[in-house]
């Protein structure tokens, strides 16, 4: 081809590239040339713009291939290069891209707008379902106190019965420093062994009152709920069953004291041959929470028989 055509001799002739505006003297350099990216796009794209030209019929009607910039090339290739630099067509591309990026977002906070109003409705419909429920609880409260259990079709009110048929009730601990002991008490206790003989304790003196004067009672005997009084309130006793518990040691303690007085009216119990020996000792042993089982353990079988005796009966 005309335009690529070098005359490489002589030795230091001038090698020129016209699309490139390119010269050099050496072959090696000249070789370099036009191996290179840029020659050929340029080449090709010049001998594109030929080769369209030449091989078009004579009458053929030239399409005019238009940028979007309004500028007008003959060729393909010649639109092809001009694409590459034209900057309105690449700011038309941004503003497209832009747009595209606009309406994404846009649709993305119409679906949240949605989603948020969805929201507020299904709220309002709870809000709306929980206020109908609070009238109808309310509505219930009014006709039936919370604290009203049914037994046999017969309507109890515990709240009633604790502050107003019991409010004379005794408190615990007064309960505890009211009973009297008597060496009978001492010896069942040795007798029967410390759980049963305290419980025994207790139960006797709950029964020796009125119900209505006891200072505990029973709601629940599987479970073991208990209504305690002390400081002049009824209170439900809690988990750990506190203040019955002080109650158990307090009286356990009274038992104890008893001994010197058996040791008064049985001077030799404390010698071997004495036949009261054996009895004296496992009053002690007994007196002092016995064996097996561990203190808490030992109340909560007592706290268990105390209960069994204090369940409240519904029906009166």
């Amino acid at each position: 081809m005309e335009t690529l055509e070098t005359n490489l001799t002589p030795k230091n002739a001038v090698n020129a590239c016209i699309f490139c505006h390119f010269k050099c003297c050496k072959k090696s350099e000249w070789v370099r040339h036009i191996k290179t990216r840029k020659h050929i796009v340029r080449v090709n794209g010049n001998i594109l713009e030929t080769l369209e030209t030449n091989l078009a019929p004579k009458n053929a009607v030239h399409t005019a291939h238009e940028c979007s910039c309004g500028k007008s090339y003959g060729s393909r290739s010649g639109l092809w290069k001009h694409v590459k630099i034209c900057q309105k067509n690449k700011t038309k591309l941004e503003s497209n891209y832009t747009d595209d990026i606009i309406n994404k977002i846009t649709d993305k906070d119409e679906l949240i707008l949605t989603l948020i109003k969805q929201n507020f409705e299904i709220t309002k419909e709870n809000s709306e379902f929980k206020n109908m429920m609070m009238k109808v609880i309310e509505n219930g409260t009014n006709n039936h106190s919370h604290n009203t259990t049914n037994s046999h079709n017969k309507s109890f009110n515990l709240q009633f019965f604790l502050n107003e048929t019991c409010k004379d009730a005794m408190n615990i601990m007064d309960f505890v420093d009211s009973i009297k002991l008597q060496l009978s008490d001492l010896e069942k206790v040795g007798e029967i062994g410390y759980v049963d003989g305290i419980s025994n304790i207790i139960v006797k003196n709950l029964n020796a009152l009125e119900v209505e004067k006891r200072p505990v009672h029973c709601t629940d005997k599987k479970r073991e709920i208990l209504y305690i009084k002390d400081e002049n309130k009824w209170e439900k006793e809690d988990v750990e069953k506190n203040k019955l518990r002080k109650a158990i040691k307090r009286v356990a303690c009274k038992n104890q004291r008893l001994i010197p007085k058996f040791k008064e009216a049985h001077p030799d119990c404390i010698k071997a041959a004495s036949k009261f020996s054996d009895q004296y000792n496992k009053m002690i042993i007994e007196s002092m929470g016995g064996s097996g089982d561990n203190d808490l353990e030992k109340e909560d079988k007592i706290i268990r028989n105390i209960s069994k005796n204090v369940v409240i009966d519904k029906n009166i």
